[in-house]
């Protein structure tokens, strides 16, 4: 049995607080909260408020350990599948 401050323990603790986070942030009340602001937004509103996230984007990095701003920036190539998909998505969305 796992004593106290093991790393079962602490994995355990860890995957309780991870599920009430899912919990919280996957119901339809989350969701209408986070929604509220923007009902009546206008378009020009909501393209504004993503390019200010988009802005966040450097600092948010910043905050990366090294190793993963390496893998962020070298990723792995997609699958041929997958490419094969967004390119028929592509597609329809310039009316080919």
């Amino acid at each position: 049995m796992a004593g106290p401050g093991t790393p079962e323990l602490n994995l355990q603790a860890e995957n309780l607080r991870l599920a009430e986070q899912v919990r919280a942030l996957s119901g339809d009340e989350h969701i209408r909260r986070e929604a509220a602001p923007w009902r009546d937004a206008t378009p020009a509103e909501r393209v504004a408020e993503t390019w200010r996230l988009c802005a966040l984007v450097p600092w948010f990095r910043s905050l990366w350990p090294e190793d993963v701003r390496a893998r962020a920036d070298a990723p792995a190539p997609l699958p041929a599948s997958t490419l094969a998909i967004l390119e028929r998505f592509k597609q329809v969305g310039d009316g080919k």
